[in-house]
């Protein structure tokens, strides 16, 4: 394995000292100064990079998971708990009030996604996920794939790239969906295992999944929208949470269910460094737009990383 230039920024942010919540997600703010992490109870939490101390605490979900984030933009953001609720937030003068909600029908651990003008919502109905519009707060459309020739069970992971919606299923089945005549543009079979994470950049034409068994498969999507499965890597112990691209396109990080932190090259594949520094599940990573990586695990510790900068 190659000699990396890692630099841990963070050795311990706790979330809470009082907090006996270990479920932890991370997002980048969008000045990338402040980034969000929100535990099992419900709060969500926005931590200050400069001072390295929390400046607001919101309570979003109370009592339930926090799945996933999303800013519109500096002063609007979007988070969905497991209490069924998708809710968007307005910030006023560094305080945080809810100005809208969408009662959905998911109870589950499948997060939204934003395309366009329109969030991709997980429904209680097996392998269906509704489009709603932002603005109305209505629902517009459905992607639910025929299921009479292939059970896909369970949507598992959703990410939006540019009009399409890519979809992970309980089957390991990986699909492509316009988000505008909501009709299914491909399907492959890309894990045996079902997808636990997923991530895609466009710009290198580049798709990375994990699934519950030892293998991340890459995979990319042809000019007519086929998805072509590349290279598998195979690990020691199984399961990933969470996978994510840099946005220079260069390495991508995976999180897994063993606590390490994996960095590979996005051109070869190649194994870049294990970062073993958490103590169970790591359940998300992500990187700021200055390439910052922040791992949060369900150990209830947030790790920053600082890796060929």
């Amino acid at each position: 394995m190659d000699k990396v230039k890692v630099k841990k920024l963070e050795r311990k942010l706790y979330v809470d000292r009082n907090c006996d919540s270990a479920f932890l997600i991370t997002q980048w703010h969008m000045d990338q100064i402040h980034f969000t992490y929100y535990v099992e109870n419900g709060n969500i939490y926005i931590w200050d990079m400069e001072t390295k101390r929390p400046v607001n605490k919101i309570i979003g979900h109370s009592g339930h998971s926090v799945l996933w984030i999303e800013f519109i933009n500096d002063c609007t953001m979007v988070t969905q708990g497991r209490d069924g609720f998708i809710q968007f937030w307005n910030k006023t003068e560094d305080v945080w009030t809810k100005s809208d909600v969408i009662k959905s029908t998911s109870f589950g651990y499948c997060a939204c996604s934003i395309v366009d003008n329109k969030i991709a919502i997980p429904t209680e109905s097996t392998s269906a996920v509704q489009l709603y519009d932002m603005s109305t707060k209505q629902c517009i459309g459905e992607l639910k794939p025929d299921i009479s020739g292939q059970k896909y069970g369970m949507c598992m992971a959703v990410k939006s790239v540019e009009n399409n919606v890519l979809i992970g299923y309980e089957n390991g089945c990986i699909a492509s969906w316009d988000a505008k005549t909501f009709k299914m543009a491909d399907k492959s079979q890309i894990h045996k295992e079902s997808v636990m994470c997923l991530d895609y950049s466009s710009q290198s034409n580049f798709g990375i999944s994990g699934s519950a068994d030892e293998n991340l498969v890459s995979w990319s999507i042809s000019e007519n929208n086929t998805i072509v499965k590349g290279k598998e890597i195979t690990v020691k112990n199984p399961g990933f949470t969470s996978v994510s691209i840099r946005h220079d396109q260069k390495i991508f990080a995976s999180g897994g269910w063993d606590s390490n932190i994996r960095i590979y090259s996005v051109k070869k594949l190649k194994p870049l460094a294990v970062l073993s520094y958490h103590k169970e599940s790591v359940q998300c990573v992500t990187f700021s737009s200055d390439n910052i990586l922040a791992c949060g695990s369900k150990d209830a510790h947030i790790s920053l990383w600082d890796i060929y900068r």
